[in-house]
């Protein structure tokens, strides 16, 4: 496996894989958006503001992370259903913990329980509970400090 920065011409095969990891991991929640405002948000929001970096497996795209630099803030981590649990995720918290060594906040939904342990795993405390503001769903904060 190598992580490596994320490039343009990979747009196509990063938000299929995040699109697909979404709906395999809430299969009973019906996601407001379209495939197309995914792909327009990820190409406009995520790549262009933050720090994207891929894993990739002979030459495949099997899990990615979104850091957002300023605010310290991990956005976007998904790691294909046939990859987890094989050491790619932890690769991407690693790399995030690099890019923000002074420490890193991020959100995902309270159902997510197998999110919730893995960052739990990962030095991440519970901070507040919020609601998505995308998807309406109530979200857990974690936070890591070194």
């Amino acid at each position: 496996m190598i992580v490596q920065h994320y490039n343009p011409q990979d747009l196509e095969d990063t938000v299929q894989l995040w699109y697909r990891t979404w709906h395999h991991t809430f299969p009973l929640l019906q996601h407001p958006q379209p495939y197309s405002a995914w792909k327009i948000r990820f190409r406009d929001e995520l790549a262009a503001r933050g720090s994207v970096w891929v894993a990739e497996v002979k030459n495949r795209i099997v899990g990615f992370v979104v850091v957002m630099k300023e605010e310290h803030y991990l956005a976007q981590l998904f790691v294909a259903p046939s990859y987890q649990n094989r050491g790619v995720g932890s690769a991407l918290v690693k790399k995030a913990k690099e890019i923000c060594p002074l420490g890193l906040t991020l959100q995902t939904l309270q159902e997510n329980t197998r999110a919730c342990v893995f960052y739990e795993r990962h030095d991440f405390q519970v901070g507040n509970l919020s609601i998505n503001k995308i998807n309406g769903q109530p979200n857990v904060e974690y936070y890591w400090l070194p």
